[in-house]
């Protein structure tokens, strides 16, 4: 279905010019290598163990960061510091095993290559089950519970009924041009919906063309219109003449993955599940997603209090 989701994010990124980084970072450069490019949190005495890491005291986790706001990404203020809520997730992980995260850059249509090979432990960057992932890899309970968002302009006389917390689907859309990314999930439902003209764009922005009237609504994964419309986190920008409406729909699930022919994959997602129970039911999931703007009472139906 043409480029990936992640693809149109990092050319969606560059053209509005959304985060400006130094084009000789350092950390750019290690990046796109794809080698080990930081670590964080503390060592400690872990209440979770860590039996199934491939290297002990050290949770590799792998993501590209390239334009992965709000997932992970540079900050804009500082590009050397790595942030993002998923940044916050694997050391919060981390810190129950009494280890140190440790962030292997890898662009994203080479993660499963990367896991199979044991460059890292698991890929945390908003994966979802696929049949072709259930080959090769083994899966966490979900850490998010994400949904597609539908955007609207602030002032369309249309929608002024709705509200984020309406109960809004694709019929309310019937006969109107829905804009979304190549290769998104979105593009997968729009296009079904034989009610709907579906735009697919291929980084161009379609937030743009929304406030200029060109199209009449946009849907996309919940997580980026929270940073991109919301402004949540470094770099997010509130954007008044949109907003979204309705409840996220489509519902489906954020997992970490594991090597499946890996000795120790399976004691490394035992480990990990015990580490998301506790981070669920302690308060810490729900904390980092109200800061990043993405707490809905969705979370509740996968056990995050």
């Amino acid at each position: 279905m043409g480029v990936t989701r992640r693809t149109f994010l990092r050319r969606f990124v560059q053209g509005a010019g959304a985060i400006a980084i130094a084009s000789g970072s350092k950390t750019l450069l290690t990046a796109c290598a794809g080698n080990v490019d930081s670590t964080s949190g503390t060592s400690t005495t872990g209440t979770v163990s860590s039996n199934g890491l491939l290297n002990p005291g050290r949770l590799a986790w792998g993501a590209e960061a390239i334009s992965g706001a709000p997932y992970v990404f540079y900050d804009p203020v500082d590009p050397s510091q790595l942030i993002g809520f998923e940044v916050e997730i694997a050391d919060a992980i981390a810190q129950l095993m009494g280890v140190k995260a440790v962030f292997v850059a890898t662009a994203y249509d080479q993660l499963p290559a990367a896991l199979a090979a044991n460059r890292f432990d698991m890929i945390l960057n908003g994966w979802e089950i696929t049949s072709d992932r259930e080959r090769t890899q083994l899966f966490s309970q979900p850490y998010y519970r994400y949904g597609q968002q539908i955007v609207v302009r602030a002032n369309d006389p249309r929608f002024e009924q709705y509200t984020a917390t309406s109960e809004v689907t694709l019929a309310d859309l019937a006969g109107m041009t829905v804009g979304t990314g190549i290769g998104y999930k979105a593009q997968e439902i729009l296009e079904r919906d034989k009610n709907i003209k579906t735009r697919a764009y291929d980084g161009n922005l379609p937030f743009d063309d929304l406030v200029q009237g060109r199209i009449d609504a946009v849907m996309l994964d919940y997580p980026i219109v929270a940073y991109y419309i919301l402004g949540a986190g470094p770099g997010g920008t509130v954007n008044h003449r949109l907003r979204p409406i309705g409840v996220p729909t489509f519902l489906n699930n954020y997992v970490i993955a594991f090597n499946k022919n890996s000795p120790k994959g399976e004691a490394l997602k035992t480990e990990v599940d015990q580490a998301l129970d506790i981070l669920k039911k302690d308060g810490t999931l729900r904390r980092i997603y109200e800061n990043w703007k993405m707490w809905n009472d969705q979370q509740t139906q996968i056990g995050i209090v």
